[in-house]
């Protein structure tokens, strides 16, 4: 019997497009024939469409997963994981951001049912979800942008008191937790102003008040091999075509980015990153795939955040990254599995 290998997708709204693009992308290239492969997906409000049976080993997985989901009684978590377990389960992997994902969960779930969960650890996961922690726990690696943390159902007249006296316009604010330039609001006009006071005041997070910095944004993707080394793949130099930075959105295009891998004139300052990436990845206590942002400026790099679950879409680096590599997609997807 072959090793089975559970994927889970979906998720918060969202994030969900995202999710099951990403999701798509890992059921595709795991090699089916060596292992068997359940494809879960969670629905927005936390239920979940288990088969019983695997994708098929040949033909289109994403229109596969997508009927086995059509055909699947979504249920709640609790009678979802007695069917999940029918089958013996060697593997998990989650697709998920936010809930389930990069926020720990289901690396404590797999702890929990001494089921192996590719990548970070529950523990790391947390750290890099939480924005204002990450930012402290790598205070002695690198640099990263002046912020300062409001917390949720503060007074509105307090919010606009910190925003006008200790930032200068432009600047970011976005939620604590989870994906850098997900519900992110870009501060430009004193309009945006009074827009992102609202939105923090409304929000049931904290919020990250963040200066901007201009500069060359870097994307490095780092990964442990089979033997346990430590490695990485190239590294893009990231160029929106229609946003003045990375956000959201326009991950969800792969038509709105640009990446570059020809490094030429920014060797030195590459090279930096890199180490960098790698001395966050093992301080952190990262596994698996793990991906670092940064910003580069007049030979000085600042680090956006950290990624324990990233996002396989045409919009993002990493799948450029192997292209530029000449790396297969299952050769670095076997690096996660057992």
């Amino acid at each position: 019997m072959k090793p089975r290998v559970v994927v889970f997708y979906g998720g918060d709204a969202e994030h969900a497009a995202t999710s099951r693009e990403s999701g798509a992308w890992m059921c595709k290239h795991i090699p089916k024939a060596e292992y068997d492969i359940t494809p879960v997906h969670v629905t927005a409000d936390g239920l979940w469409s288990v088969p019983l049976g695997a994708l098929p080993k040949t033909g289109n997985a994403s229109r596969a997963m997508d009927m086995l989901a059509q055909a699947t009684p979504a249920q709640n978590p609790k009678e979802a994981v007695h069917r999940l377990l029918n089958h013996p389960v060697d593997s998990l992997i989650t697709a998920l951001r936010g809930r389930g994902g990069d926020d720990g969960a289901m690396h404590s779930f797999g702890d929990m049912l001494h089921i192996p969960v590719a990548g970070s650890r529950a523990r790391t996961s947390k750290l890099a979800h939480n924005k204002h922690f990450f930012a402290h726990a790598i205070s002695d690696i690198a640099p990263t942008p002046f912020s300062q943390i409001i917390k949720k159902q503060t007074d509105q007249y307090e919010i606009g008191t910190v925003l006008r006296s200790v930032f200068t316009i432009p600047f970011f604010v976005k939620p604590v937790h989870g994906m850098g330039s997900h519900s992110i609001i870009h501060v430009r006009s004193q309009e945006d102003l009074e827009r992102a006071i609202q939105a923090i005041h409304d929000s049931q997070d904290d919020s990250l008040v963040q200066e901007q910095k201009h500069g060359d944004e870097i994307s490095v993707t780092v990964y442990r091999t089979k033997n346990g080394a430590l490695s990485s793949l190239p590294a893009s130099i990231v160029t929106p075509k229609h946003s003045p930075f990375f956000d959201y959105n326009t991950k969800q295009s792969g038509h709105d980015n640009l990446f570059y891998h020809n490094h030429d004139p920014h060797e030195s300052i590459i090279h930096q990153a890199q180490e960098i990436a790698r001395d966050v990845y093992e301080s952190i206590g990262c596994n698996g795939i793990a991906t670092v942002d940064m910003l580069a400026d007049n030979g000085s790099v600042d680090v956006l955040e950290l990624n324990t679950i990233p996002t396989f879409t045409a919009g993002t680096p990493i799948v450029h990254q192997l292209r530029h590599a000449g790396m297969h997609p299952e050769v670095l997807l076997r690096t996660l599995l057992p």
